[in-house]
Order: C-alpha cells, then structure tokens, then sequence
C-alpha cells in the first residue's frame, strides 16, 4: 500500500538530472569558499558566501559592511588565489552586503553583587514590613555570582 521511506541521501542520487546540476553547483560554490577561506583571515569565516560564478564574475555576500570594505582590498589576492588554487578566470569580483537574518542569542550577562551591597540588602529586608518584599530581598542577596569586591 505505502512506499518504505527513502534516505534523502538515496533520492538525491536518483533524482532529475536539473537536481543533479544544482547539486554539482552547490557542491563548487562550496570548493570555491574552502578555497577563499585558506587566504581570508580566521574571523571572515562565518562572514564570507560565494553566491554565485557566472560570466567569469565572482559574486560575494558578505555579513557587514566592514567585511566588504576588507574584501574589496583584498580582490587581487582573491582573484589569484581562485587562479591558482582552482584554476578559475576571474574578470571582476562583486562584493554585497547581505545581513544573516539568523537570530543569534543574545550573549550571557554575569551579574554580581558585591558583599557591601548584599549585607546591604539583609539589613533593608530586614526592616520591610512587606514579608513578600522582605523574601525577595533576601533571595536577592543570596543570588547572582559574587564579586571580588
């Protein structure tokens, strides 16, 4: 009744020949940025896309405008190192600014509080008469990480 599921891994092999040459595509974009990587600095890394190859043009996306400016200096070095390492012509190299629109989270904020401001908060906690106040005042100061100070 029911087909026994494939592998995308198994479909991918056996598919049209128009997916077969997007894949190859990808797969030479993908040659094309390990090669780029080994000239560009370490932190460019999740920086840098090659988007496209066509008409002997290079089409870069780039994360911030900062990463632009640093591969437009960078466009004689690139040219040559895709004609040696790939031995691909390259006329011109476009560089754009394509922001991820990946969310990424929000660093961690360590938050201290000295021993001065937590004998500080005791002492108010203990003269609240608001018994709720006075407990969140005292969960305070034994909350957080402590600081040297």
């Amino acid at each position: 009744m029911g087909t026994t599921p494939q592998s995308i891994q198994s479909l991918l092999h056996t598919a049209t020949p128009d997916i077969a040459d997007l894949i190859g595509r990808a797969r030479f974009l993908e040659r094309m940025r390990q090669a780029l990587l080994e000239i560009l600095p370490d932190a460019a890394g999740p920086h840098v896309r090659v988007a496209a190859y066509e008409g002997y043009r290079l089409r870069l996306h780039v994360t911030h405008a900062g990463w632009a400016t640093r591969l437009r200096y960078m466009q004689p070095a690139i040219v040559q190192a895709l004609a040696q390492r790939m031995r691909l012509h390259i006329e011109g190299v476009e560089i754009k600014v394509r922001p991820d629109l990946t969310p990424t989270p929000p660093p961690e904020v360590v938050r201290t509080i000295s021993d001065t401001a937590r004998a500080h908060l005791r002492r108010s906690a203990a003269y609240i008469g608001d018994k709720q106040l006075a407990d969140a005042l005292a969960r305070l100061a034994e909350a957080g990480r402590r600081d040297n100070g």
